[in-house]
Protein backbone atom coordinates (compact mmCIF):
# COMPACT_ATOMS: atom_id res chain seq x y z
CA UNK A 1 0.00 0.00 0.00
CA UNK A 2 1.46 3.56 -1.10
CA UNK A 3 1.95 5.68 1.85
CA UNK A 4 -0.34 9.27 1.14
CA UNK A 5 1.94 12.05 0.55
CA UNK A 6 2.69 15.08 2.94
CA UNK A 7 1.24 18.46 2.66
CA UNK A 8 4.35 19.61 2.41
CA UNK A 9 5.17 16.91 -0.77
CA UNK A 10 7.20 14.69 1.47
CA UNK A 11 6.29 10.97 1.59
CA UNK A 12 5.38 9.91 4.98
CA UNK A 13 7.60 7.08 6.18
CA UNK A 14 6.62 4.28 8.16
CA UNK A 15 7.52 4.08 11.96
CA UNK A 16 9.77 1.49 13.02
CA UNK A 17 7.85 -1.85 14.38
CA UNK A 18 9.21 -2.65 17.82
CA UNK A 19 11.19 -5.69 16.90
CA UNK A 20 9.96 -7.79 19.76
CA UNK A 21 6.31 -7.16 19.49
CA UNK A 22 6.48 -5.33 22.52
CA UNK A 23 4.44 -2.63 23.27
CA UNK A 24 5.47 0.91 23.77
CA UNK A 25 4.35 3.27 26.50
CA UNK A 26 4.25 6.81 24.96
CA UNK A 27 4.00 8.08 28.75
CA UNK A 28 6.60 6.33 30.17
CA UNK A 29 8.77 8.29 33.28
CA UNK A 30 12.41 9.40 31.84
CA UNK A 31 15.04 6.16 32.73
CA UNK A 32 17.85 5.05 31.19
CA UNK A 33 17.19 3.02 27.78
CA UNK A 34 13.99 5.47 27.83
CA UNK A 35 13.17 7.21 24.13
CA UNK A 36 12.42 10.85 23.79
CA UNK A 37 9.20 11.16 21.62
CA UNK A 38 8.61 14.41 22.75
CA UNK A 39 9.08 18.32 23.76
CA UNK A 40 6.42 20.01 25.51
CA UNK A 41 5.98 23.57 24.11
CA UNK A 42 5.28 26.60 26.15
CA UNK A 43 1.61 26.17 24.77
CA UNK A 44 1.60 23.28 26.92
CA UNK A 45 1.33 20.77 23.37
CA UNK A 46 3.91 18.30 22.81
CA UNK A 47 6.12 19.08 19.79
CA UNK A 48 6.95 15.18 18.52
CA UNK A 49 10.53 14.14 17.95
CA UNK A 50 10.58 12.63 15.01
CA UNK A 51 13.15 9.90 15.12
CA UNK A 52 13.71 7.75 18.54
CA UNK A 53 16.28 9.38 20.31
CA UNK A 54 17.27 6.78 23.44
CA UNK A 55 18.21 8.78 26.64
CA UNK A 56 21.07 7.96 29.44
CA UNK A 57 21.53 8.72 32.58
CA UNK A 58 23.41 11.84 31.81
CA UNK A 59 20.41 13.13 30.10
CA UNK A 60 18.18 12.58 33.39
CA UNK A 61 20.51 14.67 35.38
CA UNK A 62 20.98 17.27 32.66
CA UNK A 63 17.20 17.64 32.38
CA UNK A 64 16.57 17.49 36.49
CA UNK A 65 18.44 20.49 37.38
CA UNK A 66 15.35 22.69 36.44
CA UNK A 67 13.02 20.44 37.68
CA UNK A 68 11.08 16.99 36.40
CA UNK A 69 12.24 16.03 33.06
CA UNK A 70 8.74 14.60 31.99
CA UNK A 71 7.08 18.02 32.82
CA UNK A 72 8.79 19.01 29.69
CA UNK A 73 9.40 16.10 27.78
CA UNK A 74 7.60 13.20 26.95
CA UNK A 75 9.08 9.50 26.95
CA UNK A 76 8.66 6.05 25.47
CA UNK A 77 8.94 2.92 26.91
CA UNK A 78 7.92 -0.52 27.22
CA UNK A 79 4.51 -0.88 27.82
CA UNK A 80 4.36 -3.76 31.16
CA UNK A 81 0.43 -3.95 31.50
CA UNK A 82 -0.70 -5.70 34.07
CA UNK A 83 2.62 -4.35 36.40
CA UNK A 84 1.44 -0.91 35.22
CA UNK A 85 -1.11 1.07 37.91
CA UNK A 86 -2.81 2.80 34.58
CA UNK A 87 -3.71 -0.73 33.06
CA UNK A 88 -7.71 -1.64 33.48
CA UNK A 89 -6.95 -5.44 32.80
CA UNK A 90 -7.25 -5.35 29.10
CA UNK A 91 -5.98 -1.99 28.21
CA UNK A 92 -3.50 1.09 28.65
CA UNK A 93 -6.11 3.82 30.66
CA UNK A 94 -4.48 6.79 30.53
CA UNK A 95 -5.36 7.68 26.76
CA UNK A 96 -9.05 5.84 27.41
CA UNK A 97 -9.71 9.32 30.03
CA UNK A 98 -7.23 11.31 28.30
CA UNK A 99 -10.19 10.52 25.03
CA UNK A 100 -13.05 10.76 27.34
CA UNK A 101 -12.08 14.17 28.58
CA UNK A 102 -11.51 15.46 25.03
CA UNK A 103 -15.19 14.06 24.56
CA UNK A 104 -16.13 17.57 24.16
CA UNK A 105 -14.09 18.93 21.71
CA UNK A 106 -13.58 18.44 18.48
CA UNK A 107 -11.06 16.29 16.85
CA UNK A 108 -11.00 16.24 13.19
CA UNK A 109 -10.39 12.91 12.38
CA UNK A 110 -9.20 13.79 8.80
CA UNK A 111 -6.04 15.72 10.46
CA UNK A 112 -2.62 14.57 9.30
CA UNK A 113 -1.19 12.43 12.24
CA UNK A 114 1.51 14.25 14.00
CA UNK A 115 4.75 12.41 13.06
CA UNK A 116 5.87 10.22 15.74
CA UNK A 117 8.47 7.86 16.76
CA UNK A 118 6.82 4.58 17.62
CA UNK A 119 3.64 4.43 16.02
CA UNK A 120 4.17 1.07 14.76
CA UNK A 121 4.47 -0.42 18.56
CA UNK A 122 2.82 2.27 20.58
CA UNK A 123 0.06 0.88 22.85
CA UNK A 124 -2.61 4.14 22.40
CA UNK A 125 -2.29 3.86 19.02
CA UNK A 126 -2.89 0.01 18.72
CA UNK A 127 -6.45 0.44 21.09
CA UNK A 128 -7.57 3.42 19.56
CA UNK A 129 -5.90 4.69 16.31
CA UNK A 130 -5.88 7.90 14.45
CA UNK A 131 -7.74 9.08 17.20
CA UNK A 132 -5.32 8.76 20.20
CA UNK A 133 -2.68 10.12 18.01
CA UNK A 134 -4.62 13.29 18.09
CA UNK A 135 -4.75 13.36 21.14
CA UNK A 136 -1.53 12.18 22.30
CA UNK A 137 0.46 15.49 21.84
CA UNK A 138 -2.03 17.05 24.58
CA UNK A 139 -0.74 14.83 27.16
CA UNK A 140 2.05 16.20 29.33
CA UNK A 141 3.68 13.15 31.85
CA UNK A 142 4.67 14.24 35.22
CA UNK A 143 4.17 11.39 37.66
CA UNK A 144 5.89 13.22 40.45
CA UNK A 145 3.18 12.96 43.27
CA UNK A 146 3.09 15.93 45.15
CA UNK A 147 4.07 16.23 48.81
CA UNK A 148 1.40 17.88 50.94
CA UNK A 149 3.23 19.38 54.34
CA UNK A 150 1.03 18.70 57.38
Amino acid sequence: MPIPAQPSGQRQTRPPRSDDGQRSCPSAPAEPGALLIGIVGDDGIVQPVPTRLEIDADFITLAGKTGAPEARFRFAGKCVEGKCRQWTGNSCGVIERVLAGMADQKIDPAANLPRCAIRGSCRWYSQRGGEACRACIYVVTDQRVEEVSA
